[in-house]
């Protein structure tokens, strides 16, 4: 009896995929970073050192803290709806956008849209920090009432605080 090259081909994978986990087992365990369990965070220890997922902070208005390590001139702040939906006001400029939200990071699916008004030098240069750490995919972190974004690249950082 001839046996078809697809039956062939199917069988090798099944026995590929059979094989894998055995292969698995027998690699060597991840190297643990400098100071083992002494830089996990009590979270992590909670839960058997698996870090716990936090949902992204949806249908809340943030005000802006600290950006790079300033207070900002004006008043800033941010709101992210639970379709992806954005808008806020950048200082200078008020804004609507719609962006894609993970685990750990955020990202612009298009260029949100701006009102554009006249606006203090000072305040532009801090505009423009807004955008560079926004419009780059940053990471976020929520701790409490806070919500952190830190740039994917460039090293920018802001603070939010959750207000009432």
């Amino acid at each position: 009896m001839k046996k078809s090259p697809v039956v062939l081909f199917a069988a090798a994978c099944a026995l590929a995929f059979a094989a894998f986990p055995a292969e698995a087992k027998k690699g060597k365990p991840a190297a643990k970073p400098e100071g083992g369990e002494a830089q996990q965070s009590d979270e992590s220890k909670e839960t058997g050192g698996i870090p716990r997922y936090q949902p992204f902070p949806h249908n809340q208005n943030f005000n802006l803290v600290e950006i790079n390590g300033k207070a900002p001139p004006v008043e800033m702040w941010i709101r992210f709806d639970t379709t992806g939906r954005a808008n806020g006001s950048s200082g200078c400029k008020n804004w609507s956008g719609v962006f894609a939200m993970g685990p750990e990071r955020l990202g612009p699916r298009a260029m949100p849209a701006f009102t554009e008004q006249k606006c203090d030098p000072a305040v532009l240069a801090v505009e423009r920090d807004f955008w560079n750490i926004l419009l780059n995919g940053p990471y976020w972190e929520t701790k409490g009432d806070e919500l952190t974004l830190k740039a994917f690249k460039g090293g920018g950082s802001m603070r939010f605080q959750r207000s009432l």
